[in-house]
């Protein structure tokens, strides 16, 4: 097969475009070409297009094939050829001007930094080097046991780094390129600093990053005598304290900020006395600038936060009745016309709103929308601050306008758009999402508001009410934002639940993250996983917290450091740190192929498809490729795994991290291998390509989306082009993808200058016109039939004006405005993060510095030194609520001192510093424990009359200390309290219940087969609580017996009942028992420690004195 003309001008267009060849320069090599070629056998646009595949996929310049005369060689395929198999590594010297030419680095540092170097270089070959000092010995040492241990010498560009690293005076990030060994940078300076004493902290980007690198290197550190070890996957205090008394600790920001946590919030000595000396940080632009707010908190449980779930279904079942028009509009929530204005009235102080409602639903009686206008009618007369829209629904079911009701006044007006739906039912009409979340606010409220309100507390610690009022509109927007979110994109169902993935950055499926403010509660219900509840954070570090822990000695190594808005930032974020970056070790040839923009999805999928089946197969110039395409969400994977199911067989799909991967980024990638991930496949990923495939051009990296940033897109082409061997990449992006501040900026930059642009462009077309494709291959098949020097002059002539005109044509590229959108979005993004973002999670740190302060006071207080069991559960839960709701007031500090003195004060008095009671559980639990069982009472007692949310635990409690202290009438009291306790269970049933039935009706999922997890998990809930209501039932039968027989009762040693299989409940199957476990410690986590079973002595001889006399 002969290659055709087209595609001899598509290639020396792409040196144009791509290979960042001059226009001049790509001319001289065609003539060079041309006159090398020798007309015998071989095809002219064959030999001439495998010459040119081997210009691109060595990135071979111009300066390359050019001899010190300024001309180019005389026998060009044998120079390429030689260049193709050349695998130098640069010099030192290369090195060290590559540095200097783009970083601002001292130059006497880089003077001793190559004289370091150069020295242990002469060395290496020698077992000792007795010459050598300082540093220059450390490096050799180093240097040394990683030839012994590892089998292979350091490259010269990992020992500038470890020198610029060890000689820098401040913190200092490097910038290492992908696949240049910084897992062996970061060993060698962590030996370095522990061999001076210190401890290093290794931060990886995860937990199988940190345990791979520690095992990899442990007989490094061996051979000098250093102990290591990974915090990760530890789940016993013991372990973790082995961990730290090594010298180096590799892990992840969530495992040293969470056992930080454990050593300072749950006083667990895991860290025993280990500093935070310095830290070396892998990946570290991801985990200081994409993650630098992710925060790490350890779970505590807050019995209140349950109670919240019914508010929670109810919100969700409210949203879900909302209706979205394609015209823009949202309809709210089908209601009596009543009810609808009785909300328009809400704020409205001046207006006796009963009277008007009642007329209101005299209306409604009648039924008729005409009714409804003459009613307004009347109203707006009345009360012309008011203004109504009236409309109907359309054949199309859009808004029809009825009527507009307004008052003879024009002054300022409360304008009311009203569906009308007949029978004297009604929808608002809404605009935008703020008048919608107002009015869902004001609906769902009037359900959960306490009747009775109580005098205003002393303190800011907010109680059950305070925490609904204020972060209700916040429920509702999370609401509205969860029916929005799609499942493969922003989360994917793991498990019992639903997890978040991270898929602007890493692709990582965040396993162990929770959204907050009911965010994930309400995805829960939308696929009716089990339900979590919401959690109350009481201890938490950022990552930046985090980092700066460590002061000035922060160290890291990336692949990316970032552009220079990014780089400015971590110099305002962390004092006086220092960046540079460290060139490759051999010239990296990847070859970018011109990005794509296309409008429509269709189109965008085909031309993807189309570029992916044209590499990986074979043509007369090259043998098939492999490609890895990158998509933005698991969806759109899917999506072109089934896409290219019919022309690629060898498909690979890498989105999960959740699932065994190994026989993807293991095994080596052949020729037709076409792997689709998210960026999963991104940061961290070392693909092995085979040799077929490198001989061919090596990997395509296709990305089909606009990456988040610089960074992003840099890390996806970096799995290609690896250590010296050939890649090439490619973007290709559909338009309607772009984010909408992406869009909204790429709108704004569309301009005069743009306009004036085009018509230049068009200028040049009109100019070059007739000097197309076509017209070139007709020059070259002309010189082919006849090498005369005026069809070689024509064939030049003819490849300079296609060249003169493709050189314009993407003078401003729809890519190029794309890419300034979004750049220009990361500094928005940067100036928010520096101005907004860090103050905020910096002051709840330093809140959180302060509530540590006060927790190692209540602990050093003989005061409270019996107590402590039961005061810090309680402290922690004020401090969580008053974190919650007054963390961004003015001057929180002193609040909180006051506060947190306040809860003190009156925690030795016994009582509850909020309208939270359950403290008076645990300090009725803790009491009867010690025996003393007439104050066990009195907090029980105190605990129903501040209404507890569930009072069956502080009913059941009471009546088994009552039946313990056993003093006059103790078994009418304890049938008393088991009685009401067992109708609360009924009360109990029906809140689970209202809950299920909320969700059930809210969805807008396909019903599944059988049970969904949450119901499963409801049904899990009632058998624990049916477990003790037939518990409570058996002593109520009993003690009625003891009342009518004057018996006693005593506590039974063993249960009457052995086993709840007696009860009707088999615990033997593993799922049962495993959720029946849960559950029951959930409900013991409410203060339920105990279960107790009765006997009865059916005579009592008092009682029968008693019937005597």
């Amino acid at each position: 097969m002969e290659a055709s003309g087209n595609l001899l001008s598509s290639r020396l267009i792409s040196l144009l475009k791509n290979g960042q060849w001059g226009k001049d320069d790509v001319v001289k090599l065609f003539k060079a070409l041309v006159k090398e070629f020798n007309f015998g056998n071989k095809d002219f646009h064959t030999w001439m297009m495998k010459i040119l595949h081997q210009v691109e996929i060595h990135k071979i310049s111009l300066s390359d094939l050019t001899s010190d005369d300024g001309k180019i060689v005389d026998h060009v395929e044998a120079e390429m050829n030689k260049i193709a198999k050349s695998n130098d590594e640069k010099t030192l010297d290369e090195i060290v001007e590559e540095i200097c030419e783009q970083s601002d680095i001292d130059k006497q540092t880089m003077t001793e930094v190559k004289d370091i170097v150069s020295s242990v270089s002469k060395c290496l070959s020698a077992s000792t080097a007795p010459h050598l000092h300082g540093l220059k010995l450390s490096l050799f040492k180093l240097c040394k046991a990683v030839e012994k241990t590892m089998k292979y010498k350091p490259r010269e560009t990992q020992m500038v780094s470890w020198c610029i690293l060890v000689l820098s005076k401040s913190s200092q990030l490097v910038q290492v390129g992908t696949g240049e060994g910084k897992s062996c940078i970061v060993a060698m300076f962590a030996a370095y600093q522990a061999m001076t004493g210190k401890t290093p902290d290794i931060i990886s980007s995860s937990p199988v990053l940190a345990e791979r690198d520690a095992k990899e290197w442990l007989s490094f550190y061996k051979e000098l005598n250093i102990t290591v070890d990974a915090n990760t996957n530890k789940s016993k205090d013991s372990e973790l304290k082995e961990c730290y008394k090594c010298q180096v600790v590799y892990g992840t920001t969530q495992d040293f900020a969470g056992d930080f946590l454990r050593q300072r919030f749950h006083r667990k000595n895991v860290r025993t006395k280990r500093k935070f000396d310095c830290v070396i940080v892998d990946e570290v632009d991801s985990l200081m600038l994409d993650k630098g707010l992710e925060v790490v908190y350890l779970n505590t449980n807050i019995p209140l936060m349950e109670s919240l779930n019914v508010i929670l279904a109810e919100i969700w079942l409210v949203v879900n009745q909302l209706k979205h028009l394609k015209t823009g509009e949202i309809l709210g929530p089908i209601q009596p016309f009543s009810q609808v204005l009785s909300e328009i009235m809400h704020d409205s102080k001046n207006i006796d709103q009963l009277s008007i409602v009642q007329n209101t639903e005299d209306a409604e009686k009648r039924l008729d929308n005409a009714s409804v206008e003459a009613f307004l009618t009347m109203f707006v007369g009345n009360f012309p601050e008011y203004f109504f829209k009236l409309y109907q629904e359309g054949p199309d079911g859009n808004l029809q306008k009825l009527k507009e009701i307004s008052p003879k006044s024009r002054n300022e007006r409360q304008e009311i758009s009203v569906l009308l739906l007949g029978n004297g039912k009604c929808r608002l009409v809404h605009y935008e999402e703020d008048s919608l979340v107002k009015s869902l606010g004001i609906i769902i409220q009037k359900s959960f508001r306490s009747e009775s309100a109580k005098e205003q507390n002393e303190s800011h610690i907010p109680g059950r009410q305070d925490l609904i009022d204020g972060k209700m509109q916040t429920w509702i927007e999370n609401a509205l934002l969860a029916t929005k979110m799609t499942l493969g994109h922003e989360y994917i169902l793991h498990g019992d639940g639903v997890a978040p993935v991270d898929y602007k950055c890493t692709g990582v499926v965040q396993n162990n993250m929770r959204w907050g403010e009911g965010l994930q509660q309400f995805l829960e219900m939308k696929h009716q996983t089990k339900l979590s509840n919401m959690s109350l954070v009481t201890n938490f570090m950022s990552n930046v917290g985090l980092f700066k822990k460590y002061q000035k000695n922060v160290y890291g190594i990336t692949g990316t450091l970032g552009d220079q808005s990014e780089l400015e930032m971590l110099k305002k974020l962390y004092d006086r740190i220092d960046t540079c970056k460290i060139p490759s070790f051999r010239r990296r040839k990847l070859y970018e192929f011109e990005g794509m923009v296309v409008p429509e999805e269709d189109e965008w999928i085909r031309t993807v498809c189309d570029v992916i089946k044209h590499q990986v197969t074979s043509t007369v110039y090259r043998g098939p490729r492999a490609a890895l395409v990158i998509c933005e969400t698991i969806n759109r994977a899917e999506m072109f795994h089934k896409a290219l199911a019919d022309t690629i067989s060898k498909r690979k799909l890498y989105v999960n991290n959740n699932i065994d991967n190994t026989p993807i980024i293991k095994s080596t990638v052949q020729a037709g291998d076409v792997i689709i991930a998210t960026n999963l496949a991104g940061r961290g990923t070392d693909l092995k390509i085979c040799k077929e495939v490198n001989e061919a051009g090596g990997l395509l990296v296709v990305q089909t989306f606009l990456p988040l940033n610089v960074r992003v897109e840099q890390q996806a082409f970096g799995r290609t082009a690896r250590q010296g061997s050939p890649g090439s990449a490619q973007l290709i992006m559909c338009t309607s993808h772009f984010s909408d501040s992406v869009k909204l900026v790429m709108d704004v930059n569309t301009s005069l200058t743009s306009l004036l642009s085009r018509l230049k462009h068009l200028k040049t077309i009109l100019m070059s016109r007739g000097c197309t494709e076509s017209v070139f291959e007709e020059m070259v098949n002309r010189y082919l039939e006849n090498h005369s020097s005026q069809n070689h002059e024509a064939m030049v002539s003819a490849l300079t004006s296609l060249l003169t005109r493709k050189s314009n044509t993407f003078m401003e590229s729809n890519l190029e405005k794309a890419k300034d959108a979004r750049n220009a979005v990361v500094k928005i993004r940067l100036s928010r993060f520096l101005e907004k973002d860090i103050p905020k999670i910096t002051k709840e740190e330093e809140l959180f510095s302060c509530y540590l302060d006060v927790l190692d006071n209540v602990y050093k207080d003989d005061v409270f030194s019996d107590q402590c069991d039961v005061i810090v559960p309680c402290l922690h839960e004020c401090w969580g609520l008053w974190l919650l709701m007054h963390s961004c007031k003015e001057k929180p500090f002193e609040m909180l001192k006051t506060d947190l003195s306040t809860a003190k004060q009156k925690l030795l008095s016994k009582q509850s510093p909020s309208s939270m009671v359950y403290y008076y559980i645990r300090s009725g639990n803790h009491l009867g424990e010690k025996g003393r069982l007439g104050e066990s009472i009195e907090m029980y007692t105190k605990a129903l009359e501040d209404g507890v949310c569930w009072k069956i635990i502080p009913l059941y409690n009471r009546a088994l200390a009552t039946i313990k202290k056993k003093d006059a009438g103790y078994v009418a009291r304890a049938l008393a309290d088991l009685e009401r306790a067992h109708m609360e269970i009924y009360l109990y049933k029906l809140h689970l219940a209202l809950i299920l039935t909320c969700v059930k009706m809210s969805s807008q999922e396909p019903l599944t087969e059988g049970d969904s997890l949450l119901t499963k998990q409801f049904q899990m809930k009632s058998m624990v609580v049916d477990i003790l209501e037939m518990n409570i039932q058996d002593s109520v039968v009993k003690l009625k017996r003891a009342e009518s027989r004057g018996g006693d009762v005593r506590l039974a040693r063993k249960p009457n009942r052995s086993s709840a299989a007696e009860e009707g409940v088999s615990l033997h199957h593993p799922i049962f028992l495993e959720d029946l476990v849960m559950e029951y410690a959930h409900v013991k986590s409410l203060g339920l420690d105990d279960i107790f079973f009765l006997d009865v002595s059916l005579f009592s001889f008092n009682w029968f004195l008693s019937k005597m006399f």
